[in-house]
């Protein structure tokens, strides 16, 4: 009956880190793939569309990536972000009114206000909000002929951050390591959304980030970064700042996505005493991120607990192009 037991636990953990891999992919590949949406200015932390946060922008990380997105925020559910009226056409558009309750809901999602956020009104128009009043979002006006149908969809954008919290504090108290959401500057605002998660890597392919191709100009074609013939592994880009010309976040249209998942608890061996396996016998190679020289931190390797060996891993890897980028 132990051995039983031990072994549909170590089941039961294996599926569930399946799981919360799929599930961190599935939460950052989306909102890759809607950087830039209705971006028409800088908002927040995000000067362009994606923000590339390498862990060790000169070298082989010895910890697990980060990145900034700007990405858009609705809802259909009640009380829906959406227009209650048709407006503009050949009258200047200067506000829009949401159902009762949607213009306070949004400013809980701002941060409690909405005050110089930005809102994309259906991907067609977006404004800067200069105030609220009531169930109307006021900002400056837009002139013919912009216009806009009754239900057409409000979003605000919003500059989110995508990394690794290491221990239970940074995981809101929960169990670490951990994928966490911040929609705020404010570090401490981090909110952990899967549990498990041990590391996130991306790499980025890009077009017109190199002068020696097409005099770094964008045409439609992945630029090659390493002079073998076609498009391979060796054109996604891991180790940059992205801030001297023309390597620079704009030109990027493929990203990368590596998400590893580890256990949330060690198992107990398969027979009557506890005794940990033997799970992760070498040490992962991620992208550019060797774990033997740090899982979170510089030479951290030998000082995790658990120990590294006894904790089940997954992986999982997926391409996004990104639709909103250069087109």
């Amino acid at each position: 009956m132990t051995t039983t037991n031990k072994a549909t636990v170590a089941n039961d953990q294996t599926v569930a880190t399946q799981q919360n891999v799929r599930a961190a992919m599935d939460i950052i590949s989306r909102d890759v793939k809607l950087a830039g949406f209705g971006m028409t200015a800088p908002v927040g932390s995000c000067a362009t569309a994606i923000v590339p946060i390498d862990a060790n922008a000169g070298g082989a990380d010895t910890g697990p990536d980060s990145v900034r997105l700007l990405v858009p925020l609705g809802t259909s559910v009640a009380p829906a972000w959406i227009l209650t009226s048709a407006v503009g056409g050949a009258a200047t558009l200067n506000k829009v009114t949401l159902p009762a309750g949607a213009v306070a809901n949004m400013a809980v999602e701002a941060g409690g206000s909405l005050n110089n956020a930005f809102i994309s009104l259906g991907g067609i128009v977006t404004a800067q909000v200069t105030s609220v009043s009531g169930n109307d979002i006021n900002f400056a006006a837009i002139p013919p002929p912009a216009a806009l149908p009754a239900g057409l969809p409000v979003y605000l954008l919003q500059c989110v951050t995508y990394d690794i919290g290491s221990t239970s504090a940074l995981c809101n108290g929960g169990t670490a390591p951990c994928l966490r959401r911040n929609t705020t500057a404010v570090a401490t605002n981090a909110v952990a959304i899967v549990d498990g998660i041990e590391d996130i890597q991306l790499a980025y392919a890009c077009d017109g980030c190199r002068t020696a191709i097409n005099g770094g100009n964008p045409d439609r074609v992945i630029d090659d970064q390493a002079g073998a013939a076609g498009f391979d592994q060796a054109d996604f880009v891991t180790n940059n700042l992205w801030a001297t010309p023309p390597m620079t976040p704009d030109k990027i249209r493929l990203v990368q996505v590596t998400v590893v998942g580890r256990q949330t608890m060690g198992d107990q061996g398969t027979g009557e005493a506890n005794r940990a396996g033997t799970l992760s016998p070498t040490a992962w190679q991620v992208s550019d991120h060797n774990h033997a020289l740090g899982v979170f931190a510089a030479a951290d390797f030998g000082t995790l607990t658990p120990p590294y060996s006894s904790v089940r891993r997954r992986v999982l890897t997926r391409t996004v192009d990104v639709r909103n980028i250069g087109q």
